[in-house]
């Protein structure tokens, strides 16, 4: 009996034992697990490899692809239990190349190498008037001069006029001797019709009138302009060929710029009769609308000229001559030309 009882005590203590290598077996399972786990870790985090989806970028950007297709950025391990937070990174704008080169040298590269494409010759010559920046193309080379010369010719009026010299409300008359076919309205005048001194120098700018510069020319002088050329640089002798340089036309109107910062009153009479020519076709041609421009056209068969001071944030001097061209096509050249050294100057800045 005594056996009986010993023997069942036995057979119910055998489950408890399954139990207990049950559990002791899911113990060991569980630590060779965990040492597996420690395997993974590196400096002592757990690190997990995260591939991106194709044409994004880890970071959350979309990334910059090569020209076969493929991600030229290349996933990096990102540590799962970083707990700082990364922010957005702000997307960076694409830079479209700028056409103007970055210096001057390139600038005067850029513009012979356009001038050498086009028909006929031209000749120019820049100054920046704030940092004396200056370089010439063909700037020395002798062009008929045209209209240009009537800029030369009032500033030593007003420069006369600034010294008391002259009245400007003095009168001119008109006279036989002062009439030259081409542009202006003095010719439509009767011979003895009377202006003051003021109204014949701005027919002479803002009209170009022919006339009227005639009528200037007899007030101060063929050989006292021709001397206060030369005074200023001008070495081309301004004689009955009419021809002049890039070169002393920048010169003349530089003279300009100094004589308005020092005389505002006077010059700056002169400045706005510049600024309101009938012709605005060359220089000021492709210039944004607020910019103003004091310059003074020429033209003549085969000629087209232009010069001036553009008003830019920088003020600059520009004279472009040319030859052998055709009106509408040089126009446009110099307006060309005009823009490339106004956004050159705007990008450099």
């Amino acid at each position: 009996m005594i056996q009986m009882i010993k023997t069942n005590r036995h057979k119910k203590r055998r489950p408890v034992k399954i139990i207990l290598f049950a559990v002791m077996f899911a113990a060991i399972v569980f630590a060779i697990i965990l040492c597996m786990n420690d395997r993974t870790e590196t400096n002592g985090r757990n690190v997990t490899v995260i591939t991106p989806p194709e044409g994004t970028n880890p970071n959350g950007g979309t990334s910059e692809h090569t020209g076969n297709g493929t991600s030229a950025i290349t996933p990096v391990a990102t540590p799962a239990q970083e707990a700082t937070h990364i922010p957005t990174q702000t997307p960076v704008p694409t830079l479209t190349p700028t056409p103007f080169p970055r210096d001057m040298e390139g600038l005067k590269k850029e513009i012979e190498d356009y001038i050498l494409e086009q028909p006929g010759k031209y000749g120019l010559y820049f100054i920046n008037l704030v940092n004396g920046d200056e370089f010439g193309i063909n700037d020395k080379d002798e062009f008929i001069a045209a209209s240009t010369t009537k800029l030369p010719m009032n500033l030593l009026l007003y420069k006369k006029i600034a010294s008391g010299e002259i009245d400007p409300n003095s009168i001119l008359t008109y006279l036989e001797e002062d009439f030259e076919p081409g542009s202006g309205v003095v010719q439509k005048s009767e011979y003895g019709t009377e202006y003051t001194v003021r109204e014949t120098a701005r027919l002479s700018i803002v009209y170009s009138d022919n006339c009227a510069i005639n009528m200037i020319i007899r007030l101060l002088g063929i050989d006292n302009i021709r001397n206060y050329m030369q005074e200023l640089g001008g070495t081309v002798y301004y004689g009955r060929r009419h021809r002049s340089c890039p070169y002393y036309l920048a010169l003349y109107t530089r003279e300009l710029y100094r004589f308005y910062i020092e005389s505002p009153e006077i010059a700056g009479i002169l400045i706005e009769d510049l600024q309101n020519t009938m012709w605005n076709d060359r220089i000021n041609k492709y210039l944004p609308e607020g910019v103003k421009v004091s310059h003074k056209i020429g033209t003549f068969e085969g000629v087209c000229n232009d010069v001036g001071i553009i008003f830019a944030d920088e003020p600059y001097v520009l004279a472009v001559m040319s030859d052998g061209v055709e009106y509408a096509a040089a126009a446009d050249v110099i307006g060309e030309i005009s823009k490339k050294i106004y956004y050159y100057l705007e990008n450099s800045r």
